[in-house]
C-alpha cells in the first residue's frame, strides 16, 4: 500500500538546491535540481503537493523549514517574474539564516522550526524522535552511519558557497543527497518500534508525541492525566513551578530512616546537617564500611569492589537485588508530589503505576514501556527549571531516601552474613556468600521490603568481570549477559561504537575462556575492526601516506571510519589553533569511509594493534585477581 509518505533530504548551495525522496512504501527515488542549467522547481512543487508525509533527520529544524518557505514563495516568485538565479538565492539565504539561528541560540537543543499547527506537510523528525538534539545524547547523520555500520559514509566533497557549479558537480551533490536518504531509510527502519509506540499512545490517550523524545513523552502524558483528573487548564498548569532558594536535607530525610553503626549514623548526621541552594553537586559523601566504600551523591548511590573477576560455586552464590522503579515507587508510597501540583499528584501518578503493572502483566509492553517512560520522566524532570514538573525538594527527597533505604538493607546485611559487597548502584547492590545463609538473605530483604513497602527482584549471576560499577560483564545463570560501560558489545546509537572487536574478544575471553588472538584472527566482519575519528568545528584530520619516495597529504571529512592495518597512512588532527597531534599513534590506518569488498586478508589488518588493547584491560583484572588470593 502506497501511503505517499516520503522520507527526504535537500541540499542547499549558493548556485544550487537539490531535492530527495524515498517513498516509504515502495522505495521509489525521486530526485529534484534547481539550478541555472536544469530547472526543475515546478515538478518539485508538484510532488511536494502530493506528499501526505515527510520524514527526516532533523528536518524540524532545518529541511522542512526550506520546504516550507519554498511552498509559501513559488507562485510569488512566478507572479514577479523572479530569475532563476534569485530564486536560488532566496532559498540558500533562507538556509544560512535558519543556520546562523540556530547558533545563535546554541544549537539542535532549540526550536527554530515552523509550529506544527502551520505545517503544510506532516512531519516526522528521527533526530528529535531519539533525542539527538540532547547535547548528552547528540548523533549527526554521519555518526549515526558509521553507529549502523553503512556501507558509505559520504561527506559532500563540494562547498555550499563554490561559485560556477557546473551541472556535473549537480550530479555529485545529488548522489550525496541520495545517500543520505538512503541512510535515513535505514534508520527508519530502526526506529520502528519507538513509531509504534507513539502510534499507540496516541490511538490511547490522544497525545500527539510522534516527535517527541521519550522523556518528553513521560512527561507529557503525566500533565495530560494530572489535567483530565484536576480539570485544571493544559497551558496554565504547565507554566507552573516551585522555586526554592534552599533546601534543609533534614527536611527530605524520611522519619523512619535509621541504622546501627556510627559509620552510617555519621553519614546521616552529615546530611541532615546540610543546607543546599542548588541540587548539582549538593551531595558527595562516602561511608567506608567493613572494607567497602559507599559513594553518596545527587544522582544516587555507587560502590564496586576491586578490579577482578568473582564467580560463584557450588559453596557460594553472587545474587544481584534491584529495587521495581525505585523513584516512582519511593513517591507513590510515600505520598510525594511537587508542591504546586498538590495531592491530586500522587493520585495521577499512583494510577499511571497500577496502569503500567497491569499492562505488564497482560503483555502489552507498548503501553506497559509508555507508561514506563511517564513514571521515569518525573524524578528527572522535577529538577528542570522548564518543566512543569519542577520542585527539587521532590527531587532531593527520592534520590536522598533512595540512597539511604539501599545502605539500610546492605548494613543489615552485611552485619548478619559473612559476605562481600561486589557493587552499589542507584537501585540495587550485588553480593557475594556461602549458600548456607540464603534463607537468612531472604529473610532480612523480605523484613527490609516490608519495612520500607519497596520491592526487589533478585537475580542470580554465575560470574562477575568487574573493573568498576561502571564497567562490567556479568553472567547469569539462564546464561544471559549483561555487558556495562568498556565491555558493552551493542551500544546505542549516539555512543561512540569504535573497535567493537576489542568487547567482543574480551567477552569470549572471560566468560568462555577463548584466547582473544585466536578471536580476533578469525573474526571477519571488517565493520567491528572500525574506529571512529569526528572533528568538531575548524579542527579536521590528516592522513600522510608514503607512495614510493613522496609522501601523499590528504585533508580527511569531519567523521571519519577507519581501521588499523599493517600498511596504511599516519592519522594527525589538525587543531584550529595549529597544533596537532597523532591519532592511534604508532599506527598506520586505513581509511574506510566506503565499504570495499574482497577476501578478508586483503584488508591487511594489525591483529596485534587489537590484541594489545585487548591484553591492557585483561591485565588490570588479573593482576588485580592475583592480589586478591
Amino acid at each position: 500500500m502506497n501511503k505517499n509518505i516520503w522520507i527526504y533530504d535537500i541540499e542547499t548551495f549558493k548556485e544550487c538546491f537539490t531535492y530527495v525522496g524515498l517513498n516509504k512504501d515502495t522505495e521509489e527515488i525521486v530526485k529534484f535540481v534547481v539550478h541555472k542549467d536544469k530547472y526543475e522547481l515546478p515538478e518539485l512543487i508538484i510532488h511536494l503537493k502530493s506528499c501526505k508525509g515527510q520524514i527526516g533527520f532533523n528536518n524540524l529544524n532545518f529541511d522542512y523549514p526550506i520546504i516550507h518557505f519554498i511552498l509559501e514563495n513559488y507562485y510569488i516568485w512566478l507572479f514577479d517574474n523572479i530569475s532563476i538565479g534569485e530564486q536560488i538565492s532566496f532559498i540558500y539565504n533562507e538556509a544560512q539564516r535558519i543556520i546562523e539561528s540556530q547558533s545563535k541560540s546554541f544549537g539542535f537543543d532549540k526550536f527554530n522550526g515552523i509550529k506544527e499547527k502551520y505545517w503544510k506537510i506532516p512531519q516526522m523528525d528521527l533526530f528529535k524522535m531519539w533525542h539527538f538534539n540532547n547535547a548528552a545524547r547528540t548523533q549527526s547523520l554521519k555518526g549515526l552511519e558509521i553507529a549502523m555500520n553503512y556501507p558509505n559514509v559520504m561527506e559532500s566533497s563540494i562547498h555550499h558557497t563554490k561559485s560556477n557549479l557546473t551541472l556535473e558537480e549537480v550530479e555529485n551533490v545529488v548522489e550525496y543527497n541520495v545517500n543520505d536518504v538512503l541512510a535515513t531509510y535505514e534508520f527508519y527502519k530502526l526506529s520502528k518500534g519507538k513509531i509504534q509506540l507513539r502510534g499507540d499512545l496516541n490511538n490511547k490517550y490522544k497525545l500527539k508525541c510522534i516527535n517527541f523524545p521519550d522523556s518528553k513523552i513521560g512527561e507529557e502524558l503525566v500533565l495530560k492525566l494530572y489535567c483530565q483528573k484536576t480539570g485544571l487548564d493544559y497551558w496554565e498548569t504547565k507554566k507552573l513551578r516551585t522555586k526554592r532558594s534552599s533546601i534543609a536535607l533534614k527536611d527530605c530525610i524520611f522519619d523512619y530512616i535509621s541504622f546501627t553503626s556510627k559509620e552510617f549514623n555519621k553519614l546521616l548526621d552529615t546530611l541532615k546537617s546540610k543546607i543546599i541552594i542548588e541540587t548539582k553537586g549538593s551531595i558527595n559523601e562516602s561511608v567506608i564500611y567493613k572494607g567497602f566504600k559507599y559513594d553518596y551523591g545527587t544522582g544516587g548511590i555507587h560502590g564496586s569492589i576491586k578490579e577482578g573477576i568473582y564467580e560463584s560455586n557450588d559453596d557460594e552464590i553472587i545474587i544481584d537485588a534491584d529495587v521495581a522503579s525505585l523513584y516512582p515507587s519511593i513517591a507513590v508510597i510515600n505520598k510525594l508530589y511537587p508542591e504546586h501540583l498538590g495531592e491530586e499528584f500522587i493520585e495521577v501518578y499512583e494510577d499511571i503505576l497500577k496502569q503500567r503493572i497491569q499492562a505488564k502483566k497482560e503483555g502489552n509492553m507498548t503501553l506497559s514501556d509508555g507508561l514506563k517512560l511517564s513514571l521515569n520522566s518525573v524524578y528527572g524532570k522535577s529538577n528542570d527549571e522548564h518543566s512543569f514538573l519542577e520542585d527539587s525538594l521532590y527531587t532531593m527527597k527520592t534520590t536522598l531516601n533512595g540512597q539511604l533505604m539501599l545502605s539500610m538493607l546492605i548494613e543489615k546485611l552485611v552485619n548478619a552474613i559473612p559476605m562481600q559487597v561486589l557493587q552499589v548502584n542507584t537501585d540495587g547492590f550485588t553480593v557475594k556468600f556461602n549458600k548456607s545463609e540464603l534463607d537468612n538473605y531472604y529473610w532480612i530483604c523480605n523484613d527490609w521490603q516490608s519495612y520500607t513497602n519497596l520491592s526487589l527482584e533478585f537475580v542470580e549471576y554465575k560470574k562477575m568481570i568487574i573493573s568498576d560499577v561502571n564497567n562490567y560483564i556479568a553472567l547469569k545463570t539462564d546464561d544471559k549477559i549483561k555487558y556495562k560501560g568498556k565491555y558493552e558489545i551493542d551500544k546505542e546509537l549516539h555512543k561512540d561504537n569504535s573497535f567493537r572487536i576489542i568487547p567482543l574478544a574480551l567477552s569470549k575471553y572471560f566468560l568462555y575462556g577463548q584466547p582473544v588472538e585466536d578471536y580476533i584472527k578469525h573474526h571477519t566482519n571488517i565493520y567491528d575492526f572500525c574506529g571512529r575519528q569526528k572533528f568538531k568545528g575548524e579542527d579536521y584530520g590528516q592522513t600522510h601516506t608514503l607512495v614510493g619516495n613522496e609522501e601523499l597529504i590528504e585533508k580527511q571529512q569531519k567523521n571519519v571510519r577507519y581501521y588499523i592495518s599493517n600498511k596504511g597512512s599516519t592519522f594527525i588532527k589538525k587543531y584550529k589553533k595549529g597544533s596537532s597531534e597523532f591519532i592511534n599513534k604508532g599506527c598506520q590506518v586505513t581509511i574506510f569511509n566506503k565499504y570495499v569488498e574482497k577476501p578478508f586478508e586483503q584488508y591487511n589488518i594489525n591483529y596485534d594493534f587489537y590484541i594489545k588493547e585487548c591484553v591492557k584491560i585483561i591485565q588490570t583484572i588479573e593482576d588485580k585477581q592475583l592480589i586478591l588470593f
